[in-house]
C-alpha cells in the first residue's frame, strides 16, 4: 500500500535533480543568513526566518552547469528537453549554472556566466553631484555647474496605478465569492492573475529600465560621483511621499552606481543626510536661514543669485566631491565651507565610509 509521504514525494521525481538539492541549499544559506543577523542589532536586521516556497505565479527552479546545454539561441534543459531563447547568451566564459523563473506570464533562463570583461574607466578628473528628485528622477550637476541634466522619472507606479486597482478589485472580489460558495477559483481567475503579474512586472521592468540606463551612463562619464545619504526607510513612512519615493527608487540607484562606479575604478562621496545642498548658496556658500519645504522649488539668495532648488543642490554636491581628498587622482577644488555646514563622508562599495579610503578595481 502507498502511502501518503510517498505520494507526496511523488514531484520530485519528476523534475530535475538540481531543483531538489539547490533548494536544500538555499535553504541552509537563509538559515545561516537568519541566524547570523540574530546577532545585530535588532534595527540592523535584515534577513528574517525563512518561509515555506509555496507553487505560485512567480515559480523558479535551478540548473547545474553540467546538465545545462547553450548553443546559439537554443538551451536544453533537463527533463523538457531543447528550448528556444529570444537571444543568444552575450557573455564569453564558463558557464557555471543557470536559474529558470516564470514572472509576468514569461518564462527566464538566468544564467551565471565567469567571466572578466573588461570596462573602461571613467575620464581622469571628472566628477559630478547627483540630487535625488521626485518628479525627476535626478539632476546632475558636472564641470564644476556649468553642465546641468534633468533626467526624466518614468514613474510606472504612478502611470499604472489605475489599471493595477482596478484589476486587483476584480481579482479580489472573484476570490472573495469563491471563498464564501467553497469552490475553487475559475480558470478565468487564474487568468486575471497572470494578468495583474504582467501589470506588475511591466511597472517593474520600467522603473529597473531606467535605473540602469542612468547608472550605467554615469559610471562611464565620471570618476567621482557625489550623492546623498537619504534616509529612505524614514521618507515611506510619510504617507503623502511613500508613492513618489518608492517610485523614484532612489536604493536601488544608489545600489547599482556604487558596484558600478568601482568596477570603472571610480569613487563614491556620500553627502551627510543633514547637509544643507538645497538650502546653500552655491554661488557665495551662505546657507539660507530657516526651513525650505519641498513646495519651494527656486529661491532667491541675499547676493542676488537666484536657484533652481535641485540644480543649486547638485552643484553644491559636485563642489563636495571635488573638494573631498583622494588617494590617488583627481581635479581637486577648493570648496568655501558653508555656514553651519555639516560633515560628510566618504566610502566605496567594499568598504566602511569611515574609513576615508578610495578602493580601486580595474
Amino acid at each position: 500500500m502507498e502511502c501518503a509521504s510517498s505520494r507526496q514525494s511523488a514531484v520530485v521525481y519528476e523534475v530535475t535533480k538540481c531543483a531538489s538539492a539547490q533548494a536544500i541549499r538555499d535553504l541552509g544559506t537563509a538559515f545561516a543568513n537568519f541566524f547570523r543577523d540574530l546577532k545585530k542589532p535588532k534595527a540592523q536586521r535584515r534577513a528574517k526566518y525563512p518561509r515555506f516556497k509555496r507553487k505560485s505565479l512567480d515559480e523558479s527552479f535551478y540548473i547545474d552547469s553540467d546538465k545545462l546545454e547553450i548553443s546559439g539561441r537554443t538551451v536544453k534543459v533537463p527533463l523538457l528537453g531543447i528550448v528556444k531563447m529570444r537571444e543568444e547568451l552575450r557573455f564569453a566564459g564558463k558557464v557555471m549554472g543557470a536559474r529558470v523563473s516564470f514572472s509576468g506570464g514569461r518564462w527566464f533562463l538566468s544564467v551565471q556566466v565567469d567571466a572578466a570583461p573588461e570596462l573602461e574607466t571613467a575620464p581622469v578628473g571628472s566628477a559630478c553631484g547627483i540630487d535625488w528628485g521626485l518628479e525627476t528622477l535626478a539632476t546632475v550637476s558636472s564641470d564644476s555647474g556649468a553642465t546641468i541634466e534633468k533626467v526624466a522619472n518614468p514613474a510606472p507606479r504612478k502611470r499604472l496605478a489605475k489599471q493595477k486597482k482596478r484589476l486587483q478589485r476584480r481579482v479580489s472580489k472573484q476570490k472573495h465569492r469563491a471563498k464564501q460558495l467553497g469552490v475553487r477559483s475559475s480558470r478565468r481567475q487564474y487568468l486575471r492573475q497572470i494578468k495583474l503579474s504582467k501589470l506588475a512586472a511591466r511597472e517593474r521592468n520600467s522603473r529597473q529600465d531606467a535605473a540602469h540606463k542612468f547608472t550605467t551612463g554615469i559610471a562611464r562619464r565620471f570618476a567621482t560621483v557625489t550623492i546623498e545619504d537619504l534616509n529612505v526607510a524614514g521618507m515611506s513612512k510619510n504617507h503623502a511621499l511613500a508613492g513618489a519615493v518608492l517610485d523614484a527608487n532612489p536604493a536601488e540607484i544608489r545600489r547599482q552606481l556604487e558596484y558600478k562606479v568601482a568596477m570603472r575604478g571610480g569613487r563614491i562621496v556620500y553627502a551627510d543626510r543633514f547637509y544643507p545642498s538645497s538650502k546653500t548658496c552655491s554661488a557665495c556658500g551662505v546657507v539660507r536661514e530657516g526651513p525650505l519645504p519641498l513646495s519651494v522649488r527656486d529661491w532667491t539668495c541675499e547676493c542676488g543669485a537666484h536657484h533652481d532648488r535641485d540644480a543649486n543642490a547638485a552643484m553644491n554636491l559636485e563642489k563636495l566631491g571635488r573638494a573631498t581628498a583622494e588617494v590617488t587622482r583627481g581635479d581637486m577644488k577648493p570648496l568655501l565651507p558653508p555656514k553651519g555646514g555639516r560633515k560628510h563622508r566618504e566610502g566605496t562599495a567594499n568598504q566602511s565610509p569611515d574609513e576615508h579610503i578610495c578602493a580601486r578595481s580595474g
